[in-house]
């Protein structure tokens, strides 16, 4: 029998701990310039600085630097491509949180430039992978964009992400929760070969490093105090979650932590707590859809609170119970519930929500 061939994108090079930024300029002088920096308004203002001095120290052009718009969208996506065009440029660098590193990586995409990335808040797995998020104009989700490459390069600078606010981390920590909880369900529905099962293994790790540190490397970053704890954490947010998201592709990728998360952007309120927290609360969500017993619950409802994630839906946004039905229908209807390994209505989902919010009040 003939297997397909699968591309499989790792990225090249990865800088990590503290001070690594510096390591930007050497970098990106083997792959050439000049650079086009885009990033988001506050990840500008405290990187910019060093940023051009790196690359300077290194004699590499600096043909632009431009705010990346505030969201992922197609529009700002296609104005950014035309300055990379415009400007001749061969590297982008993309600095800032998910949105502004997926618009970097899918503004590479589209002019076949290589990026690196910058996390400046240690939130997501987005610095590492070839996806993206795609959302309008208003901030409400779209779809999932996958393309062949990985960002060639990665900087982690522990110091940077110790300077961000708390509340950033806890996304991250949420969202890496969510590499155990949805592909320990969505597993059950693919073939389980080697890369699904790395997959599993990695979300695992990832799991395990967040129960045992998250909670002092949220302390550390909300009492501004430095310790090891945060560099596990930002590897297990950026590196092994971003690991875990490459060897599960598209089918293990998400599951119900997902999809609610995606059905809560129709909720203004909600854009507030952002995509990793209310993710977090999807995993609560997940495991009561498993119908997973309440010890099982109340342990991983404890991590969250250590992790600063949130464990009511009152506490993402308040909302009435219409509002609330309307988000359960809109999870039920998106492909990431089809990665879970039964069938979940609205009804199942409102009933999983509301014994999350039960256990953890």
């Amino acid at each position: 029998m003939t297997m397909a061939v699968e591309q499989v994108s790792f990225p090249q090079n990865v800088f990590r701990g503290r001070g690594a930024l510096p390591q930007i300029g050497p970098y990106c002088k083997d792959l050439g310039g000049p650079v086009f920096i885009l990033g988001g308004k506050t990840a500008l203002e405290k990187t910019q600085a060093a940023l051009e001095g790196s690359l300077k120290k290194a004699n590499v052009t600096i043909a632009a630097v431009e705010w990346y718009g505030g969201e992922c969208t197609q529009d700002n996506i296609d104005r950014l491509a035309a300055g990379v065009r415009q400007h001749n440029a061969k590297v982008i660098i993309a600095v800032g949180g998910g949105k502004a590193l997926d618009t970097g990586k899918l503004t590479g995409d589209a002019c076949g430039v290589p990026v690196v990335t910058v996390p400046t808040i240690a939130a997501t797995c987005a610095a590492a992978t070839p996806v993206a998020v795609l959302y309008d104009n208003d901030g409400i989700f779209i779809r999932i964009v996958s393309f062949p490459n990985c960002p060639v390069g990665m900087i982690i600078d522990t110091d940077i992400l110790l300077a961000a606010p708390a509340e950033y981390l806890s996304a991250g920590l949420g969202d890496t929760l969510a590499k155990w909880y949805e592909y320990r369900a969505a597993i059950q529905c693919v073939e389980q070969n080697s890369l699904s099962l790395a997959a599993l293994a990695q979300g695992r790790l990832c799991y395990d490093l967040v129960a045992r540190f998250g909670g002092e490397a949220q302390n550390a970053v909300a009492t501004k105090e430095y310790a090891a704890a945060l560099e596990a954490a930002a590897d297990a947010i950026i590196l092994y979650a971003g690991m875990a998201s490459i060897y599960g592709g598209e089918k293990l990728r998400s599951a119900a932590a997902h999809a609610l998360y995606n059905a809560f952007t129709i909720i203004p309120e909600a854009h507030e707590m952002g995509h990793g927290r209310t993710v977090g609360y999807g995993n609560l969500c997940l495991l009561a859809l498993e119908g997973r017993p309440d010890e099982e619950l109340l342990e991983a409802v404890e991590i969250a609170k250590a992790c600063g994630v949130p464990v009511t839906s009152q506490q993402i946004a308040k909302t009435t119970a219409a509002q609330l039905e309307a988000v359960a229908a809109k999870a039920v209807s998106l492909p990431d519930m089809k990665n879970m390994p039964l069938t979940v209505t609205t009804e199942k989902m409102l009933q999983a929500i509301a014994r999350v919010d039960a256990l953890s009040s």
